[in-house]
Parts: C-alpha cells; structure tokens; sequence
C-alpha cells in the first residue's frame, strides 16, 4: 500500500513538472530560412499572391504525400485567393489550405494564413521580398509562425518546429527557384496587361519565312501582303481590321510566321496560292501594346509568356496551333517612322480553374 502512493505521489510531482515546465515554454514559435534568387521582383511578388502556379511547383506537398489534390477558391490573386488541398487516404498530409491575409504589400511581402492537422492557432507563412541595391537579385525569407495559447501540450510540439515545419519552409524556398527557372527573366512591372475576350474573324493569310532581321522581315511581309491584297481586290472584299502577324517560331536564325488580313467574309472563296482562308483565335487572350520599333517585339512577347506564366494562364505557342502569338499593327498614320510604330500583342490563354 505504501509503496503505491509512493507511485502515486510520484505520478502527481511527474505531472505537475511537466505542467510547470510546459507553462514555461512559449506560446509562440517563429522559425525562418532565407534564399537568393536572379529574377526581378515583381515576378515573385505575383507567383506568391496567387496560387494558380502552385499546383506546377514539384513537391511543397508532394513531399508529404504524392497523390495530394488541389483547388482553387476566392480571387485569383490578392487578398482572400485561396488554394484547397485534399490528402489521399493513405497519407498523413491530411486535408488543408493556404489564404491570402489582407493586405499584401506589392514586392515586398505576401503572408499565407495555414490550415493543416499541425497543432497551434494563428498558423502564418510571411514572405519577405528584399532586392537587391542592383535590381538582379532578390533576398526571400519564408518565416512560419504559430501560436499555441495555452494550449500545453500544443507547446511541447513546439519544440519540434524544426521538424516538418522546416522542411515545409525548405520545400517552398527550394520550388519557388526551380520554377522561377521556367520564367523568360525579363522585368514586365512597367507593362500594362488585359485580360480579355475575342470573338474569331474571317482572314486571308500566307504563312512565310525569313531570316532574323528587320528588313528581310519586312520584305517577307510586304510580298505576303502583295498577295493578299490582291485576291482582296479579284474577290471585292473589304478589309476589316490592322494586318496581323502570327508567330509560329522565333528561331535561332529564321522566323517563321504568318500574315494576316481580316475580311468580311472568306465564303466562296478561292484564293490564288500562297494565300489561303481562315479565321483568327477564338477566347481569352492576354494581351499588351507599345509604340516603337518592330525590334520589340520579340521583348513584347517575352514579357507576355512571363506574365503568363507567374499568373497561372495556360497556354502553348509552340507549332501551328491555336496559342501562338499575334500581333496587330495598329498603326494609323501611314507616314509614320519605323521606329514610331503602334503594335497590340497578344497570346491566346486560359485560366487553369
């Protein structure tokens, strides 16, 4: 009996130390990790106020569990924009969620509310954006932070934050790198972009090729328009809209592309060869403009992929499909320099739901 209530008594001093010892941890963790990255700020700014790139990044959650499944909910972008995950049955990822806090500050800090199955309340990935003083490198910290109140045993997983919080952190700073690599590194802060609707149009076009430079470009275009204008004038059409030049390569040496004219109608039509009938893309194109030389317009487009690409639109421009990029001299005085030209530039996308 005696030695029983030693038991007993020795129990009670065990529980109250721990008591003791768990009210003297803190009820709040902070943990951060650092990296340095060689693209331009505002590219990583709008990756993390978003979350439609999320599910191209290789392994953040992957890394926990492989057959996680993701959705979108709220704004795409900004405060509020949420990414829902759901954990296979045979995983302990569990089920959670990352939300924009209100309100981000545009390049230089976006904060993710958490929920997951990890204990505490409260629970926060802040990224800090620092750039460097020579705009080519920008410093990004990734802190998680969590409160457990008094929440005791709360406070002892605490002293395992450096455990899978950790990795988490680690696994982000690590993807966000890897898919930064797949954006064209081209700084588009001072381009405006619309995202907008276009309904297809009858066209007359010639698909041609020319070496890389402006004046063999020019002669290609010019000897397509030759063509085309006059089977607008054999079948006494009316143009309906600026010249349009479609990419479908931007190669090392040559570019191959396409020139456009639209019509009111291609109905009946016959065209004499090269030229040929079609229509224009048809959806949501992402598109930009500028006044200047046509030598931009290889930049333009870049800045579009990149835009594209840290928003979460789907596209493809490769081949002859219908992604490829267009542009439409808009260009209404005649007497114009060369280096005075308006073009609009635009790439077919979709939003990835």
């Amino acid at each position: 009996m005696i030695r029983l209530l030693e038991i007993f008594v020795a129990l009670i001093i065990v529980a109250i130390l721990a008591v003791v010892f768990a009210i003297a941890l803190p009820n709040h963790r902070h943990i951060d990790k650092q990296k340095v990255y060689s693209a331009p700020v505002r590219q990583i700014y709008d990756v993390l106020d978003g979350y439609r790139t999320y599910p191209s990044w290789p392994a953040p959650l992957r890394a926990f569990d492989p057959k996680v499944r993701f959705d979108f909910q709220g704004p795409e972008s900004g405060s509020g924009a949420k990414l829902n995950w759901t954990g296979s049955a045979d995983a302990k990822l569990g089920n959670g969620g990352f939300t924009i806090i209100p309100d981000p500050v545009q390049d230089k800090q976006v904060r993710w509310a958490v929920e997951n199955n990890w204990k505490g309340t409260g629970k926060t990935l802040t990224w800090d954006l620092e750039p460097a003083e020579n705009g080519k490198t920008v410093k990004v910290t990734l802190g998680y932070d969590v409160d457990y109140g008094w929440d005791l045993l709360a406070r002892y997983s605490g002293l395992y934050v450096g455990g899978q919080p950790s990795a988490l952190i680690e696994l982000h700073l690590d993807d966000l790198e890897k898919f930064l690599a797949t954006v064209p590194n081209v700084d588009y802060k001072d381009t405006a972009f619309e995202l907008k609707d276009v309904a297809a149009r009858p066209i007359l076009y010639v698909s041609t090729t020319a070496k890389r430079s402006l004046d063999e470009v020019a002669d290609a275009t010019d000897k397509a328009l030759t063509a085309i204008n006059a089977d607008i004038k054999k079948n006494k059409l009316t143009q309906t809209g600026p010249r349009i030049t479609v990419t479908s390569n931007w190669g090392d040496e040559n570019y191959d592309f396409d020139i456009a004219v639209p019509v009111e109608k291609t109905d009946d039509i016959t065209p004499a060869d090269p030229v040929k009938v079609g229509t224009t893309y048809a959806g949501k194109v992402l598109t930009t403009s500028f006044t200047g030389s046509p030598a931009q317009l290889p930049l333009t487009r870049l800045l579009l992929k990149a835009y594209a690409l840290t928003h979460g639109y789907a596209f493809d421009d490769s081949g002859t499909g219908p992604g490829r990029f267009y542009d439409e001299l808009t260009t209404t005085d005649a007497n114009a320099a060369e280096d005075n030209q308006s073009f609009t530039v635009s790439l077919p996308v979709t939003i990835q739901q």
